[in-house]
């Protein structure tokens, strides 16, 4: 019982990832309180309203100062196909993030459902 309710707790303690659909994608990135990031390598593109590019997908640790302070923040994380901002997600939670939307597919499911793609050079 007393391990049954301890795996209860630190389920609770977990932060919450939420994979979304690029509409849910869309309405997030126009939202001004939602952080945006986009760790695709190379440069191919972005979403409107990116606030941030890390190239350095492997080690977001080391670019603490391009994310947000407040770790309970709402941050929207996308690469090109889904497979860096997968392990980007993981490594922010481990960095206390606790509010992190993903979207499953990246750019190439956001240009699929017929959404533009701004090229800005990686001048977020």
């Amino acid at each position: 019982m007393r391990y049954a309710l301890l795996l209860l707790l630190l389920a609770g303690c977990a932060s919450a990832v939420n994979d979304v659909t690029p509409e849910q994608a869309q309405a997030l990135a126009a939202d001004p309180s939602v952080f945006v990031l986009n760790v695709h390598t190379p440069y191919e593109g972005e979403i409107a309203g990116t606030d941030a590019f890390i190239e350095d997908w492997e080690n977001i640790a080391l670019h603490t100062d391009q994310l947000p302070a407040d770790k309970d923040a709402p941050l929207l994380v996308y690469c090109r196909s889904d497979r860096m901002s997968t392990s980007a997600v993981a490594q922010l939670q481990k960095l206390g993030y606790t509010n992190i939307n993903h979207l499953i597919g990246g750019m190439n499911a956001w240009k699929e459902a017929g959404l533009p793609v701004e090229d800005k050079g990686g001048q977020t």
